[in-house]
């Protein structure tokens, strides 16, 4: 058997007529998959279109290679220019893999001839608008902050809208929030009653209508507006693709979600406020609702009580608003596109329990850590993952490495070399992500090193992005594991060190781990 990618390119380049058969789309180097998860043996991957596999007359092995043939899907089909779908429906292909992009190889060789720009090269193409620099605001520190803190931890589906309602309904003057997606029925209701004869200021980006959406993010603007009168201050997030917005700073996305209440309480999470990410339902009390905790997304959430904190989160996202107040277009209005969401191979199985959330008191450290301010996240969180001595857990939406490596990303990949030699060093490091993370990029974290075979498992819905290292520090953020997550886009994230904290979200963590998460990856 070959021992390395290279020496499997050189067979492919000199049997490349081997594989030009009826339906052969693309051939690679990679890794045998088996039974739906991918193992340790390196191989060719062949990509066929749906419905050639019958007809492709591939050989078991080339040059003492294996062969392993893959049926393309329908974002792999328009990566290549192969789709037999409408182009259109695949706007969102080349942001993300949530959004359906698939992973790209540098050394593939594509056998088809697209005539016309692929879906992902459209995509990836700038709006013709104005890109501004970046300014943090001055004056405020990112430093650790130690303290005695009164902090409340949830997750969902199992505890968190009921955790975030009451935080809403708490508010006696203000709240300041930055949002993602905000797009649920029974989480605007409650706002408007909260938010009533209050001061409201918000900072929304404009994503692709969610598949489990009540109304568009226009539309929730409009109805705030009319609810809330004078006391609501609404902008638009200077993003590249945002229609509403004259200028740009964050590429792909303004992804934070945190809220801060009356300036000394913050709500920060990974979950945006829309029906998939904070479910109308509370399992933990109503059995009932553990059918639809099935279909719904994991996710992390905290509140801390501390004006230190408060005020520090409150001062970047006044500091986005000022800013993105005087960028903002006049947009047409419009229907907002759905987004393409991968969805899950299999049922989630059921839930063994549900976490209830729970409110602590005692003295830990925080520190808080935004992008893209430059080195904030990446620096803490890769000291936080080599700190790991016993145990290193991971739950992420997804893990895309970069697709070239440069100086730009260097950074974000630092973070994945970080989890390996972790794991070389023998610490427990387990990897859950959810089914956006296909045969490809695992393939691809194999190759850099990553013991995939043993130490990823993957779990339906999965829209989580934390860690917790040694039982002892956990990572509560909003930061998906890509160069544009971890560098690019506005995002939130804290630390915090407490053995407490960790205990309840390793907990979480080893739920899903033992009873949620499986090995069957999908083909890309």
């Amino acid at each position: 058997m070959a021992t390395t990618r290279e020496h499997i390119q050189r067979i492919i380049d000199a049997h490349l007529d081997a594989f030009r058969h009826a339906g052969v789309l693309s051939v690679r180097p990679g890794f045998r998959m088996s039974d739906g998860w991918i193992t340790d043996e390196r191989a060719i991957v062949a990509t066929l279109a749906p419905g050639a596999e019958a007809t492709a007359g591939l050989p078991d092995e080339i040059g003492g290679v294996p062969v392993d043939i893959r049926v393309a899907s329908q974002a792999k089909l328009a990566q290549l220019g192969a789709g037999a779908q409408p182009r259109a429906s695949f706007g969102q292909l080349g942001f993300a893999p949530d959004n359906g992009a698939v992973p790209t190889f540098a050394d593939e060789r594509v056998l088809t001839a697209p005539t016309e720009q692929t879906p992902v090269e459209q995509a990836l193409k700038a709006p013709a608008k104005e890109q501004l620099t970046y300014t943090p605001p001055s004056g405020v520190s990112l430093s650790p902050v130690t303290a005695t803190i009164r902090i409340e931890l949830s997750a969902s589906p199992d505890s968190g809208w009921p955790v975030l309602k009451e935080f809403l309904q708490g508010t006696e003057k203000s709240l300041t929030i930055g949002l993602y997606d905000f797009t649920s029925a029974h989480v605007l209701s409650e706002f408007e009653t909260a938010a009533k004869d209050k001061t409201v200021s918000l900072v929304l980006d404009h994503p692709a209508k969610n598949p489990t959406a009540d109304q568009t993010d226009d539309e929730t603007v409009a109805d705030l507006e009319a609810a809330l009168g004078s006391g609501f201050d609404q902008v638009w997030a200077l993003e590249r693709a945002d229609p509403h917005a004259a200028a740009w700073i964050f590429p792909s996305a303004y992804h934070i979600k945190t809220a801060v209440r009356d300036s000394n309480s913050v709500w920060l999470s990974s979950g945006n406020w829309n029906n998939s990410n904070q479910p109308d339902i509370d399992p933990v009390h109503n059995p009932a609702d553990g059918a639809e905790a099935r279909i719904r997304d994991r996710d992390w959430h905290v509140v801390i009580h501390d004006v230190a904190l408060a005020g520090v989160f409150e001062t970047y996202l006044r500091n986005d608003h000022a800013i993105a107040a005087h960028h903002q277009a006049v947009a047409p209005a419009q229907a907002s596109e759905e987004l393409f969401l991968v969805q899950p191979q299999v049922q989630t199985p059921p839930f063994k329990d549900f976490s209830a959330a729970v409110t602590l008191r005692e003295q830990m450290t925080i520190t808080p850590v935004l992008t893209p301010d430059p080195g904030v996240y990446t620096d803490a969180v890769r000291a936080l993952i080599e700190s790991a001595q016993t145990s290193l857990h991971l739950q992420f939406q997804y893990i895309e490495p970069p697709r070239t490596k440069t100086t730009t990303s260097a950074p974000f990949s630092a973070l994945i070399d970080a989890v390996i030699a972790r794991q070389k060093a023998g610490v427990d490091v387990k990897v859950i992500m959810s089914q956006f993370e296909t045969s490809g990029y695992l393939e691809q974290l194999q190759e850099l090193g990553l013991d995939v075979v043993h130490g990823v498992k993957l779990q339906n819905n999965v829209h989580n992005k934390g860690i917790v290292v040694d039982g002892a520090r956990t990572l509560v953020s909003s930061q998906n594991w890509s160069t544009a997550g971890t560098l690019q886009n506005r995002d939130a994230g804290v630390i915090i060190e407490s053995a407490r904290v960790a205990a309840y979200f390793d907990a979480v963590f080893q739920h899903d781990w033992d009873n949620l998460a499986r090995q069957k990856a999908l083909q890309d």
